[in-house]
């Protein structure tokens, strides 16, 4: 069994992992970069190697745990599975599996951090993605509110009228509470033979569903 901390340091320095055990051996395997896929694919065109060398050089170029001389004890056969799935979680053996990875990445992008980072880094450009990782949220929302603050100063500075710019984060509780206030103000203040405001039918015509 891998060691959790030796897992946590791998994933630092390589990001996401590929993880199989065989024959009782824990292997951890990093996705492959543009200019080694590049390579490969060089090796494969050129005709002077088979594609089991290919295979063999892909593994050899992503596998981060425990050391090369690990892969002697992989069977033949596992070999073409394992450097496949690696090509498919690199994004590389097809474009649904590039499309997949993409979309993930874009889910990813709309969480609170990542916006926060995202508004961060195009305003104070001193910082890396790695230095706004190792701080905490609350230096993290100081950092955006200075960001607000030099959009504004900027804008004025340069005869710009302010835009107000602001990183507004959604509290889908907060969010509940005005929907239940909105339905409460108008079936108060509907008028008789009118559909209620939580009325399926009614929040249909009205685009809401």
């Amino acid at each position: 069994m891998i060691d959790p901390e030796v897992l946590i340091e791998l994933k630092l320095k390589y990001g996401p992992l590929f993880a199989i055990s065989i024959k009782g051996i824990d292997l951890l395997f990093r996705e492959l970069t543009f200019k080694e896929f590049d390579d490969i694919i060089k090796i494969q065109d050129g005709g002077y190697f088979s594609s089991a060398d290919s295979e063999d050089k892909i593994l050899e170029a992503t596998l981060v745990y425990p050391d090369l001389k690990a892969l002697d004890r992989i069977p033949a056969g596992a070999v073409s599975s394992l450097s496949q799935e690696i090509l498919d979680g690199s994004g590389f053996a097809s474009a649904k599996a590039a499309k997949k990875i993409l979309d993930e990445k874009r889910s990813n992008a709309g969480q609170v951090r990542t916006l926060m980072k995202a508004f961060v880094l195009a305003t104070i450009h001193s910082y890396s993605p790695e230095d706004l990782d190792n701080m905490t949220f609350s230096q993290l929302a100081d950092k955006v509110a200075l960001a607000e603050k030099i959009i504004e100063v900027t804008q004025t500075m340069n005869g710009i009228q302010s835009s107000d710019m602001r990183l507004d984060l959604i509290d889908p509780e907060e969010e509940i509470e005005k929907e239940k206030a909105r339905a409460a103000n108008y079936n108060a203040l509907k008028k008789e033979g009118e559909a209620v405001y939580q009325d399926p039918v009614a929040k249909k015509l009205w685009g809401s569903i």
